[in-house]
């Protein structure tokens, strides 16, 4: 049956709409219409299958645009040393012994995090993109992936975006939700004649870019957004990650560019890397996103954390009237939208039926005033409330249940543990510098 209709629920459209109660109809993977409650029953829609959502609030799917999905096997390690020392000490050393079937069961677990937290979307970046793609695939989340691309060698550089083509050509479009694109991974590991080349291959390929910008203060010392401008790496439709330390020479580059920025506030706090200028960037009308970053750095994929933190930090650096939240609420679904060029992010007619549906009858929506439901998604809500999960109008998650399992769920646990306990014991044996070997991956 092609077509559903999820009945009695309030509905927020978009982040500038009021709630109201309509009845969302569904064909396929798109919204066909949106039904002044009880209309539906004095229409004929043809066969279809209903669902009763009553004490719901649907709402658009959460887009999250940063992550690395298969470092879940690193949460909880290194919570206290700068990126620096995280990245090259820590990470690095252990993604060394990540394999296929690893890398595979890592990304699944963090794909079944974010879509029991209302996440339909999410941006990755990672080596494995085979896996990472295979693991969206099987569990129905729309995925924007990307080969992570540093530069050692010829030979590695060349390696790694042979993997990367290999990766589009295989599952660009798949089931009109996985799509590939390129991911140098900053310009601190990618000399600026090889981010010419990047955007050159992606030209070919009409894809977007993903890229980490500014992250750490020391970037600064190292290169300058006007001299990434000159590779045309920009010309593309570009995801920047972090972007924590702009100037405004920076931003001037952002907005002429209309490069879409990944706000990560929970990551770059816990990184110690400091607060992104979000408001400054806003004001130049730069297109800002949010990303929970991956598990290692977070450590967890939660999105209201974003929301909330990312809100309370702007208001603390700009004032509690610069940040508001209809603001907070476009950057988690329409902004994402029209990151990434796709019809995601608002419940309306020709728009992907992403959506999640949180229960209200909970503290975190008491009292339940209509007026009061945007406040309480941003700064009350938690993964808790999320009561069911769809994505192009496939029910993902309802009422605790993943429902688009290859296995069991108690198979793909223990699995994931024997691989993190392989990683790990691996680590502890081998013996590591404290340097950064340029032969490692990123």
């Amino acid at each position: 049956m092609s077509k559903k209709l999820l009945k009695n629920a309030y509905v927020l459209i978009s982040a500038d709409d009021d709630v109201e109660k309509f009845d969302i109809l569904i064909d396929e993977d798109e919204i066909e219409d949106l039904l002044a409650s009880g209309d539906s029953t004095e229409v004929n829609l043809g066969e279809v299958e209903e669902y009763d959502l009553s004490g719901k609030l649907i709402v658009p799917g959460f887009i999250n645009t940063h992550s690395h999905s298969v470092m879940s096997y690193f949460r909880g390690i290194a919570d206290d040393l700068s990126l620096n020392d995280w990245l090259f000490k820590e990470m690095l050393p252990r993604e060394d012994f990540l394999e296929s079937e690893i890398a595979y069961y890592g990304a699944l677990v963090s794909i079944l995090e974010m879509i029991s937290n209302g996440i339909t979307t999410f941006v990755d970046m990672y080596m494995f993109t085979d896996q990472i793609a295979k693991a969206a695939y099987d569990l129905g989340i729309r995925a924007y992936i990307s080969r992570g691309l540093s530069f050692d060698t010829d030979e590695g550089w060349n390696r790694r975006i042979k993997e990367n083509i290999e990766t589009y050509e295989k599952y660009n479009g798949l089931d009109s939700r996985i799509y590939i694109g390129f991911g140098p991974h900053a310009p601190y590991t990618v000399p600026m004649d090889k981010l010419n080349e990047v955007a050159e291959i992606a030209k070919k390929y009409n894809t977007h870019i993903q890229i980490h910008l500014l992250e750490s203060a020391n970037e600064r010392k190292q290169y300058n957004l006007l001299d990434v401008e000159n590779t045309g790496l920009f010309d593309l439709p570009t995801v920047a990650a972090h972007c924590v330390h702009v100037d405004e020479k920076d931003i001037e580059v952002l907005s002429r560019k209309e490069v879409n920025v990944a706000y990560n506030p929970v990551s770059n706090m816990k990184l110690g890397n400091g607060i992104a200028p979000i408001v400054d960037m806003l004001d130049k009308n730069i297109n800002i996103t949010f990303g929970t970053d991956g598990c290692a750095s977070n450590n967890s994929l939660n999105f209201f954390n974003e929301m909330k933190f990312g809100g309370i930090l702007q208001k603390y650096k700009y004032g509690p009237d610069r940040f508001s939240v209809e603001q907070i609420l476009r950057m988690s679904w329409e902004n994402g939208g029209f990151a990434l060029e796709t019809n995601i992010g608002r419940l309306e007619p020709e728009f992907k039926a992403d959506l999640v549906v949180l229960d209200m009858d909970s503290f975190e929506f008491f009292p339940n005033d209509l007026s009061r439901l945007k406040s309480h998604i941003v700064y009350s809500a938690n993964p808790k409330n999320i009561f069911a999960t769809m994505v192009a109008g496939k029910f993902l998650y309802y009422d605790g249940e993943f429902l688009t399992l290859k296995e069991e769920k108690e198979q793909i646990y223990e699995k994931f543990h024997k691989f993190y306990q392989r990683i790990e014991d691996k680590y502890n044996n081998s013996d590591y510098s404290d340097s950064h070997n340029d032969d490692r991956d990123i």
